[in-house]
């Protein structure tokens, strides 16, 4: 019994030691007001807030950035793009393949463009070897080109008449008109020229008012899928053999 006083008794007076001591430390922790200072307003200079108001440094508001030709262009092709394939598959956007596709597609077909404009620039200039050796050099020609160079157009001529082509004897004609203007150094024959870059280089005039004869006879006939029949085909042969021998008399 007397123990359970003591037991007691101590629990109180310890209980009442530590509520103190949470007393004290509350006290010591709170806040202390200086009520004795009089309050005074915050004053800005307000030179420094202008010279701050004039840096660009400083300032935050969003500005719309007008974009030019190029950019909106861009833009343009950019959305285009996008609602064409959206038209196509609708959203494939929810498919990473396709997405990863779309991405890769345009580098592909900028590629695929690059390497075609090489392939017909090496085509159309056979004198530039890339891809040549120069050890063995090849000359690649047009079919114009090796008419002009190395076949008999005579027999070509003779060839056409014999299957009645007279409209193929006809550009074969023009051709050696051309293969003999070449010759004669009148002209100077390139396969990229064109019919009046030819008719540029003639200066006697009697020729070249007989050379624009052919040359619009020739052009009537063979680009326009004029068909020639035999009496035509006689009457322009006179044409190209009177040009054919005046080109002869100025080679002599």
């Amino acid at each position: 019994m007397k123990a359970t006083l003591l037991f007691f008794f101590l629990s109180f007076i310890w209980c009442g030691y530590a509520q103190s001591n949470s007393q004290e430390a509350r006290e010591s922790q709170s806040l202390l007001y200086d009520q004795d200072s009089t309050l005074s307003p915050l004053k800005l200079d307000r030179e420094l807030l202008k010279n701050y108001s004039k840096d660009s440094r400083f300032d935050y508001s969003d500005k719309e950035v007008e974009e030019n030709w190029w950019s909106q262009f861009k833009t343009w092709i950019h959305k285009t793009w996008n609602q064409f394939w959206r038209w196509i598959f609708g959203d494939y956007e929810s498919n990473s393949f396709i997405v990863f596709l779309f991405k890769v597609l345009p580098y592909l077909i900028i590629i695929g463009v690059l390497i075609f404009i090489i392939w017909l620039f090496y085509r159309l200039n056979p004198g530039v070897g890339f891809f040549k050796s120069k050890t063995q050099p090849e000359i690649l020609y047009s079919n114009e080109e090796k008419i002009i160079r190395s076949k008999n157009i005579d027999k070509l001529v003779d060839d056409a008449l014999t299957n009645q082509d007279y409209r193929l004897a006809i550009r074969y004609y023009y051709l050696k008109v051309i293969k003999g203007l070449d010759e004669s150094e009148i002209i100077e024959y390139q396969f990229d020229k064109t019919n009046s870059d030819y008719i540029s280089e003639i200066n006697n005039k009697q020729l070249k008012s007989h050379f624009l004869k052919v040359t619009f006879l020739y052009e009537y006939i063979w680009y326009g899928n004029f068909a020639v029949s035999n009496s035509d085909f006689s009457k322009a042969q006179a044409q190209f053999v009177e040009l054919d021998n005046l080109i002869s008399k100025k080679d002599g």
